[in-house]
């Protein structure tokens, strides 16, 4: 895998590229990610799914995923895919995509020219190499995204009719909720309170976000305020620091539910981090 040594802020950068060949079986998630990912299928078969959607891919296949939103993806159990892949981020990225007609409820892609893709994609990683000047490399990287992303428009341009349905206004909503939840665990936040900014009466939104998510907004808030919390106590902050930074003002409280997520207590969680650091 390479990784960009010189992302630019607010830009469009490169994060980091690389290929698997993951076997029969092997899954990703349900789990969100930070940052914006393009996968090509380069060989064999998988199950992408994401909002309440499952969708079969094969050779030439690309799918996008958006940062906060749950998905899951696993090769197929007797023809496993292959797949490249980069990680992206910045606050132009989400407008740029939509302008091309990719979405959150639009992230599959079909019928890439593979050879062309694969070049591309070869070229950003040899890009993201440039030990001896990284601004440079992550420049000529942001540029072979830029030519990925060309690509992807005109194949998704065909698509895009005057007759195709905009996003429904329950998906558009969901869709807020998750941004809501994922970027403001560490508030007090409700689900009465959600519902109400969003329209809905909380059993109705709880019923179309498990439909989207899989998960129920108090569980996929649950798991966002973990993942952040086993992420935080690979650092120096306090217990009590930890708790209140994702949204637990009592630290014995945030101490039961983080036990109850990993079975240990958050100081057995980091004393296993730092354990595993020293190995060799």
């Amino acid at each position: 895998m390479s990784i960009n040594a010189a992302p630019l802020k607010g830009e469009m950068s490169v994060l980091f590229s690389g290929q698997g060949a993951p076997v029969g079986g092997h899954f990703i998630g349900p789990a969100v990610h930070g940052y914006y990912l393009i996968h090509l299928v380069l060989d064999g078969e998988g199950v992408y799914e994401t909002l309440g959607e499952s969708h079969t891919l094969g050779t030439g296949d690309v799918f996008v995923i958006f940062p906060d939103i749950l998905v899951k993806y696993e090769a197929d159990k007797s023809n496993p895919w292959k797949y490249m892949w980069v990680a992206f981020s910045g606050e132009i990225v989400e407008e740029s995509l939509t302008s091309i007609g990719i979405a959150p409820d639009r992230t599959v892609i079909r019928g890439c020219s593979l050879p062309a893709m694969k070049r591309m994609f070869r070229s950003l990683r040899k890009s993201l190499q440039r030990a001896d000047f990284p601004k440079a490399g992550n420049m000529e990287a942001s540029g072979w995204l830029r030519l990925i992303l060309s690509e992807l428009a005109l194949l998704r341009q065909p698509a895009e009719t005057e007759a195709e349905a905009p996003p429904s206004r329950s998906f558009r909503q969901i869709d807020q909720a998750i941004r809501l939840l994922s970027l403001q665990y560490g508030q007090q936040l409700s689900i009465e309170g959600i519902a109400h900014t969003l329209g809905y009466h909380r059993a109705h939104l709880t019923k179309l976000f498990k439909e989207a998510t899989g998960l129920s907004p108090m569980q996929f808030l649950f798991k966002i305020r973990m993942k952040k919390a086993e992420e935080l106590l690979g650092g120096e902050l306090t217990i009590a620091q930890i708790a209140a930074s994702v949204g637990y003002n009592d630290p014995l409280f945030f101490t039961k539910q983080f036990h109850k997520w990993s079975g240990l207590s958050p100081t057995e969680f980091r004393k296993g981090r730092r354990e595993e650091g020293r190995l060799p």
